[in-house]
């Protein structure tokens, strides 16, 4: 059987369909899987472009592949040549806390990976988790890197959507005024400082200064706000895959946040480090050690970019991400259960679709609606021929403007989402689980 680097290395390549390119190059492909014949046998490989910008949406329901799909390509983009990878930087928001698994292979499904000529394998990766967390990890001898995010970076409005407070109300308007003075006269600080300047007010009276008082303290106690913070530069290197864990992080506006502030510097500096790359194209510099291009993974997705309301992370995931990152190189891929409950804007964006088993009306109801015009064929009924298999995906790719049923390659590296069983530790040798 072919083995990943004969179906897509360099050289002579072997029949494949390809995914998201038009021409037909040969390198920066991510080996998918393998085309699925009617007859349920296994046919071409699927490869996936890599060397432009997609969005992708990944869905499914739980326990069919959802988080192993995402993994894959995480591991494809760390496999690809070193001319290459060394132009991308892959981070993965995990809100499940499974994806440091990828450090160690994939031992326990050593037998399914030889009938792909496949072999274990595991990624490097660093790990970051919020500053408050360090010690949960430290404890189960679990090799992490401290992360936070500086508190000036935050507006007063910014505050108020975290706390859920009224910014018209006496304490909004408090915290809204005092933020916007102290980023105007410093590039840092400190919740001690918002609080010597909140006491020092003298237009509030000592009950909104005391329930200003308690929502500091209260944010202080998450352990992602600091003065300094970490630099984004540090999150996001070119070459490697970066895992933000922010699975310890309980209230999700408090996640949205801290993705939204990283999505919205990555955008910007990514956009500065595109303008040196078309001077470098022009022969007018050399340059090129600004931000690479970058392939954000976010599970969960729904939690950050939702159907009805919004979210502090989602103007700059649907304005700056989906609908302009195409430009400045930036790749996201979105992975959720529940469509339905994704911002349709997520669906109308995306270039390529992975859809593994889905049942409930609402969320194939969801993506039905955004069926594109050269499928013949309904979503729902194509998601029903996939039958109950783990690992099988319904394809769609707007740029080749065609639909596939594959199976998913299993994974080279260890995959920590598989469910746990009351007999004790069991691995599901499976591909796709």
């Amino acid at each position: 059987m072919d083995s990943i680097s004969d179906t897509f290395g360099a050289g002579v390549a072997k029949k494949r369909y390809v995914l998201g390119r038009r021409n037909n190059e040969e390198q920066g492909l991510l080996n998918l899987g393998r085309y699925l014949a009617l007859d349920g046998s296994a046919g071409s490989y699927v490869g996936l472009d890599a060397l432009g910008p997609h969005c992708i949406l990944i869905c499914g329901k739980r326990g069919y592949g959802k988080s192993y799909t995402m993994g894959t390509l995480v591991e494809e983009l760390s496999l690809l040549p070193e001319g290459i990878k060394n132009n991308i930087a892959s981070l993965v928001v995990d809100t499940m806390g499974i994806f440091w698994t990828m450090k160690k292979a994939n031992r326990p499904q050593e037998s399914l990976l030889k009938q792909w000529s496949l072999a274990p394998k595991g990624v490097t990766i660093k790990v970051f988790v919020p500053s408050g967390s360090v010690k949960k990890y430290d404890e189960q001898n679990i090799e992490i890197i401290p992360f936070s995010i500086p508190i000036s970076s935050m507006d007063g409005y910014s505050w108020c959507k975290i706390f859920k407070i009224d910014e018209v109300s006496p304490l909004g308007v408090l915290l809204i005024r005092v933020v916007a003075e102290l980023r105007s006269m410093y590039d840092r600080f400190s919740f001690d400082t918002i609080m010597d300047m909140i006491m020092e007010d003298e237009r509030a009276d000592n009950l909104t200064k005391s329930a200003a008082e308690n929502y500091i303290i209260t944010a202080s106690s998450w352990g992602i706000f600091t003065e300094e913070g970490v630099h984004v530069k540090d999150l996001v290197c070119r070459g490697y895959t970066t895992v933000l864990d922010v699975s310890t992080l309980k209230d999700l506006d408090v996640r949205a946040a801290v993705v939204g502030q990283i999505s919205k510097e990555i955008y910007y500096q990514r956009l500065e480090a595109r303008r040196s790359e078309e001077r470098m194209l022009m022969g007018q510099g050399q340059d090129n050690t600004g931000m690479p291009m970058v392939w954000m993974f976010i599970d969960e997705a729904h939690l950050f970019v939702p159907n009805r309301n919004k979210t502090l992370a989602s103007d700059v995931l649907t304005n700056e991400w989906l609908r302009q990152g195409r430009q400045p190189g930036l790749s996201l891929i979105l992975a959720t259960q529940r469509p339905s409950a994704l911002d349709p804007e997520v669906t109308s964006q995306s270039d390529v679709l992975i859809c593994h088993r889905l049942t409930a009306a609402e969320d194939i109801n969801a993506l039905e609606s955004f069926r594109p015009s050269y499928m013949k064929e309904n979503i729902g009924d194509s998601i029903r021929k996939m039958g109950m298999e783990q690992g099988i995906a319904f394809i769609l790719d707007d740029t080749t403007e065609a639909a596939h049923v594959i199976r998913m390659r299993p994974r080279l590296s260890w995959h920590g989402g598989n469910e746990p069983s009351a007999l004790g530790y069991r691995q599901e040798k499976k591909s796709g689980t």
